[in-house]
């Protein structure tokens, strides 16, 4: 995956000095954009626009100067790269409705002299373009609205492009080893690029951020040196040396050519360094109703980690406002507010499980951490980064695979967790204790309550389920502490029971208001 470091960085260097803007905030909206009409967004990705005009310091839309050139092209996997006018640019956007967000821009450090204010353009350009909030298009042209609804950049639709500039975004296939034979991508890393018709090119390297100058003759293909992003990712092993080795050999480019969907990139010797495909377009899941699983969180700043083999981290933001899922070891929930692309967590809680495998717990604390300090989000394709209100990206999620849903009849279930008496906070099982519950076709339920075996009768009407009051064995089991406590809560949860639900592997026992009393996995007696 390509995770990303927000940082913010708007810096001209003067006369003879080459210039670099690093902007890397993520400006979040929830407002209406403009006094307009507003239009549909259907088709800000797939089009590549020119800016006509822009906000000036004086609030005051002005023409771009002549003889200069601002683009964007928006791409489907929530890159955006261009023009500045002088620099190419690139950096990551996520669509919502029609509420816009840039973060993440990087630009090469080239210094323009004419025409005259042009650099002041450029910077006043990419200042407006990270602060969007809203978007529409209007019979062909693309209005971009700051937070307060104001208009400050108006595009107008490029012709369609021809050749290897245009709003076409690759992902590499494959690129040259030392040895010259090709190496597949690793698995794991999205590594683009799109061509401007302006002569800049931008994407992801994989793990950060690139734009680079480009001039093309024919079949003669010239990129110059890149600037990227400084984010140091460590998974998967390898990916920061394939960086390296990507941006090294673009410079090395001198040719290219086109094989239906592929891209292949040579050097001067007719050698193929680097093959890409078209980019599949993948629409942005909703952050509300989609499973997502952890891939990776932030440690140390800029260092990634991905989550240990073998544990599962999971976040579901349910359409009532509460969030929830596995931590790795425990299972937790809490309430979250949206707000556009303004996101909140509160009210966290977890069960109290210890899970023993090296470093479980550690990651679980990191986690709800950074869960407890997200600020924004954003979603490319089926990917979900959580962002705090510095702008680094704390956490990264993809969908999860869909499970099918466990029947309730036949399944053995497996307690994780209960609620407490006052039905504020949860429980999970003591450690070196397993509760059961198989429901069986013919109306019964039985299973271990921890220390005695116990069975009741149930009855089922559609989500609407209602457990007799069970009977179970006499023994008393002194170990572990408190074990005749919690199975006598657990029986007791039982006649309390008044629906459930199956999400995959997971059966929650549900009261009369809807709220969880027992919480069950599939497959682990």
């Amino acid at each position: 995956m390509a995770p990303n470091r927000q940082r913010n960085r708007n810096t001209i260097l003067t006369a003879a000095s080459l210039f670099v803007i690093v902007v890397a905030c993520i400006v979040v909206a929830g407002c209406t954009g403009g006094t307009s009409t507003p239009g549909t967004v259907v088709g800000l990705a797939g089009t590549s626009w020119t800016l006509d005009s822009y906000l000036d310091e004086n609030g005051t839309l002005v023409p771009v100067l002549p003889g200069t050139e601002v683009t964007a092209a928006f791409g489907p996997d929530g890159k955006v790269a261009g023009s500045a006018g002088c620099n190419g640019y690139g950096g990551d956007y996520q669509l919502d409705g029609t509420s816009l967000s840039v973060s993440s821009l990087v630009q090469t450090l080239k210094l323009c002299t004419e025409p005259e204010g042009i650099m002041e353009q450029e910077a006043r350009f990419i200042d407006l373009l990270g602060s969007a909030a809203e978007c529409r298009i209007e019979n062909d042209r693309l209005v971009i609205t700051d937070a307060a609804g104001a208009t400050t950049l108006i595009f107008v639709e490029e012709d369609a492009p021809t050749g290897l500039a245009g709003n076409t975004w690759w992902t590499l296939v494959s690129l040259a080893g030392e040895n010259g034979t090709q190496t597949p991508v690793l698995d794991g890393t999205g590594v683009t690029v799109t061509f401007s018709a302006e002569g800049s090119l931008g994407g992801s390297a994989g793990c950060n951020h690139y734009s680079a100058d480009y001039t093309v003759d024919g079949a003669t293909l010239t990129i110059k040196p890149a600037v990227r992003t400084e984010m140091y990712c460590n998974e998967p092993p390898g990916i920061m040396d394939q960086e390296d080795r990507y941006l090294a050999l673009l410079t090395d480019v001198a040719s290219y050519r086109m094989e239906a969907n592929r891209l292949i990139l040579a050097d001067s010797d007719g050698t193929d360094l680097l093959v890409f495909e078209k980019a599949a377009q993948t629409p942005n899941l909703p952050l509300v109703g989609t499973d997502w699983v952890l891939e990776s969180y932030s440690t140390n700043g800029d260092a990634i980690s991905s989550v240990i083999v073998g544990t599962k981290v999971t976040a579901n933001f349910a359409a009532d406002g509460n969030v929830g899922g596995n931590a790795g070891c425990n299972h937790y929930g809490g309430e979250y507010s949206l707000d556009g692309a303004n996101l909140s967590v509160s009210s966290l809680f977890s069960t109290l499980m210890y899970c023993e495998t090296p470093g479980v717990m550690e990651q679980e604390a990191a986690f709800m951490s950074h869960l407890a300090n997200v600020s924004s989000y954003r979603t490319e394709g089926d990917r979900l980064i959580l962002t705090d209100a510095e702008g680094t990206d704390l956490l990264f999620f993809v969908q999860a695979e869909e499970v099918p849903p466990a029947p309730l009849a036949g399944t053995e279930w497996t307690l994780e967790s209960f609620s407490s008496p006052d039905g504020e906070s949860v429980s999970s099982v003591i450690a070196g204790t397993t509760i059961t519950a198989v429901f069986s076709p013919d109306g019964n339920v039985g299973g271990n309550a921890g220390c005695n075996s116990y069975g009741a009768g149930y009855q089922l009407d559609g989500a609407e389920l209602s457990i007799e009051p069970p009977i179970s064995t006499k023994m008393y089991c002194g170990e572990p502490e408190g074990v005749m406590e919690q199975e006598n809560r657990y029986l007791n949860l039982l006649t309390s029971v008044a629906g459930y639900r199956i999400d995959g592997n997971r059966l929650d026992l549900l009261d009369e208001s809807g709220a969880t009393l027992l919480t069950y996995s599939a497959g682990r007696a």
